[in-house]
C-alpha cells in the first residue's frame, strides 16, 4: 500500500488564479528518524491523523495543546520517543502466538497509543477513554486512517480492570497526562499479565513520585525497573514491570486512589489530568 492521499487537499483548475501556497508542515517522519524510522505510508498517516486532530480541535477541545510546532513536539515526536522502550518491551508470553496486546489508559486524543499503532502496526491496540467526544474522534481517525487490530473502548480503566475480558489480558500498558505514579500503578497494574511492562512518560521532577510509586508498587504487584530521559525532551520514561499479580482488592472504588493513594500521602496529578483518570469505583476480581 502506497502514502496514503491527502484528504484535506482540493484539485486546482487550470484556470484557477494563483495563490501563495501555504507553507508544509514538518515531516513527522523526518523529525522522528533520530529514534524510530518510518516508512511513506506511516509518514502519511501521521500526517492525516495531525490534520484530523487540528480540524477536530476547532470544535470539541480535543487537547489543550493548539501551537502547531507544540503539537508535533508534544503529542506526536514524544510518542514516538517511547517506541525503542516498546520494541524493547512488546514481547509476547512464551507459547502464545497472537499480536502484542497494548492498552492505552486515558488515551484522550490518542496518545501515545495510537501514534505507537501507526509506529508499530502488527500490536493489538485497545484505547480506553472515559469522553465520549474523545472516543468518537479516536474511531474516526483509525477509520480514516484504514487502522486494522485497535479497539478505542468507551469506559473508565479502573471498570476494565474488573472485567475479566481485560484484567490480566495486556503485555503493555501506556497512558500520558492521566494520574500521579501511585494511582496510575493501581489503575494500570490490574490490565497487565505478569511479565508485562508499563511505559509511563512523565515529567522530569519526579523523584517524589517515583518514592511513591515504589511503595505503591510493591501492594498492586509491580516494580519500577528505571526512569530515564528521553532524548532531549522535558520527559522522563518510567518503565515498570508486573512481577506478581494484582490483590483482588485493586483497583479501589471512585476517588479512593487520588485521596488516599497506596505509597503515601497525595501526589499532585499532572497538570490536565480529569478525576475520571483516577478514580476507581469497586473491587476487582484476582488475576494472574
Amino acid at each position: 500500500m502506497g502514502p496514503l492521499p491527502d484528504r484535506t487537499d482540493s484539485a486546482a483548475g487550470a484556470s484557477a488564479p494563483a495563490t501563495a501556497a501555504p507553507a508544509e508542515a514538518p515531516d513527522l517522519a523526518v523529525l522522528a528518524a533520530p529514534f524510530v524510522a518510518l516508512d511513506g505510508e506511516q509518514g502519511s498517516r501521521l500526517r492525516l491523523y495531525r490534520r484530523l486532530l487540528a480540524a477536530w480541535n476547532d470544535r470539541f477541545n480535543l487537547t489543550a495543546v493548539t501551537d502547531p510546532a507544540e503539537m508535533d513536539r508534544r503529542l506526536f515526536l514524544d510518542a514516538l520517543r517511547l517506541v525503542p522502550a516498546l520494541d524493547e518491551a512488546a514481547r509476547p508470553p512464551t507459547g502464545r502466538r497472537s499480536a502484542v496486546r497494548l492498552v492505552d489508559i486515558g488515551s484522550g486524543a490518542g496518545f501515545p497509543g495510537l501514534v505507537l499503532k501507526v509506529a508499530r502496526p502488527a500490536l493489538d491496540v485497545t484505547l480506553v477513554e472515559a469522553t465520549g467526544k474523545k472516543v468518537d474522534f479516536l474511531r474516526h481517525v483509525v477509520a480514516e486512517l484504514g487502522l486494522a487490530g485497535v479497539e478505542a473502548v468507551h469506559a473508565r480503566a479502573e471498570d476494565l480492570g474488573r472485567d475479566p475480558a481485560y484484567r490480566g489480558a495486556h503485555d503493555v500498558a501506556t497512558a500520558r497526562a492521566v494520574a500521579s505514579l501511585p494511582a496510575l500503578l493501581e489503575i494500570a497494574a490490574p490490565l497487565l499479565r505478569v511479565g508485562g511492562w508499563g511505559l509511563f512518560p512523565k515529567g522530569l521532577d519526579l523523584d517524589a513520585e517515583l518514592a511513591a510509586g515504589e511503595r505503591a508498587g510493591r501492594l498492586v504487584g509491580t516494580t519500577i525497573r528505571r526512569a530515564t530521559r528521553l532524548g532531549e525532551a522535558a520527559t522522563r520514561l518510567v518503565v515498570v514491570e508486573k512481577t506478581a499479580p494484582t490483590p483482588a482488592r485493586y483497583p479501589r472504588r471512585a476517588g479512593l486512589p487520588a485521596r488516599e493513594p497506596l505509597g503515601g500521602p497525595r501526589v499532585p496529578a499532572p497538570t490536565g489530568t480529569s478525576r475520571r483518570d483516577v478514580a476507581a469505583d469497586g473491587a476487582g476480581v484476582g488475576d494472574g
